[in-house]
């Protein structure tokens, strides 16, 4: 005689979660390499569109600390690039130091002539945060602004409101242009936009 094991309900309900279970984690397995290959897929034969940017000129040959953009060229300076040209030392005073600082660095002017950015009616200088003030492009000429590199004689860091803060002669400002000269002294600047 031959005997048939029957389960009994509950041995047959416990059979099927478990095949239940082991179905779902196979169709899910399969689901997540069908993904992988299909990103596969994308990344390989999806390019990207052919973006004209316009050439960048440049003094920069080591890290980029300054880009000035104008007439749809944009011009980079690297660190030694600023260092080359002429420097102006100022010793003055401001709202953010307790005591008159030693500020030096080259002329905004020369900054901008040097990136083939002569002239213009207003200059947005841009820093790092994004911050951004409009400089009446006649302040460079007029009030001698520089692009100070370093303060007391030492490079600025980035704590110390650097490495490149735009610096007016305050103390020689007539008193109009001076309280709105420290609205325009951008610090931690990375790009000036001549308009």
């Amino acid at each position: 005689m031959i005997f048939f094991s029957r389960l009994s309900p509950k041995a047959a309900g416990r059979r099927r979660r478990r095949t239940d279970g082991r179905r779902l984690m196979l169709l899910g397995g399969l689901y997540l390499v069908l993904l992988a290959v299909v990103a596969v897929l994308i990344a390989t034969f999806i390019r990207p569109l052919d973006i004209t940017v316009p050439a960048a000129r440049s003094a920069a040959s080591g890290v980029t600390v300054l880009t000035v953009e104008s007439r749809g060229q944009s011009f980079r300076f690297d660190m030694r690039a600023l260092e080359a040209l002429p420097q102006r030392t100022y010793r003055v005073t401001t709202p953010w130091y307790l005591r008159p600082v030693t500020f030096q660095g080259p002329l905004l002017r020369d900054v901008l002539a040097a990136a083939g950015a002569g002239s213009g009616t207003r200059i947005e200088a841009v820093a790092v945060n994004d911050y951004a003030a409009t400089i009446p492009f006649e302040h460079a000429q007029a009030y001698d602004v520089i692009i100070a590199l370093r303060m007391d004689g030492k490079p600025m860091s980035p704590r110390d409101k650097g490495p490149l803060f735009v610096v007016y002669p305050y103390d020689r400002l007539p008193p109009e242009v001076r309280e709105l000269s420290f609205g325009l002294s951008v610090w931690q600047l990375d790009g000036l936009r001549v308009r």
